[in-house]
């Protein structure tokens, strides 16, 4: 009788088969982490980009001008980061009396930033907007 009990008490495979339970929800968790990390990445990095490219901007003299020194600098910042694609971005201008508006909207490649298609939330597109202030105050 001992013998045939015996085989209960064998918990040796008992590791393995909790890790085959929860290895795919931590592995949707890693996916997770990641894809909102290259989004945040991704967000920072053009916010960065039309901040310097207002910057360069006010600088200029006509309209003209300033559309060509934002561009001339989202071009090159978007050629430093390695996870950009210049081009992917449509920078515009919008000129006030007091402002000058910089908007820059990115679409990546791949058209989405989810490897991982349960990851909730990630819009398509990241637009983001620099404005300064002209004047003396």
């Amino acid at each position: 009788m001992r013998r045939a009990l015996g085989g209960l008490q064998d918990n040796r495979g008992a590791t393995a088969l909790e890790f085959a339970l929860i290895a795919p929800l931590l592995l949707m968790m890693i996916g997770g982490i990641i894809d909102y990390g290259n989004y945040f990445a991704t967000a920072h990095a053009v916010q960065q980009t039309v901040n310097d490219a207002a910057r360069a901007a006010i600088g200029g003299v006509t309209a003209a001008e300033r559309q060509a020194l934002a561009q001339t600098t989202a071009d090159a910042d978007l050629h430093q980061y390695s996870f950009l694609t210049p081009g992917a971005g449509v920078l515009s201008l919008d000129e006030g009396d007091q402002s000058l508006t910089l908007s820059l909207t990115f679409t990546p490649d791949g058209g989405s930033f989810e490897l991982m298609p349960l990851a909730p939330g990630l819009p398509v597109t990241i637009t983001r907007t620099a404005v300064i202030v002209r004047g003396g105050y």
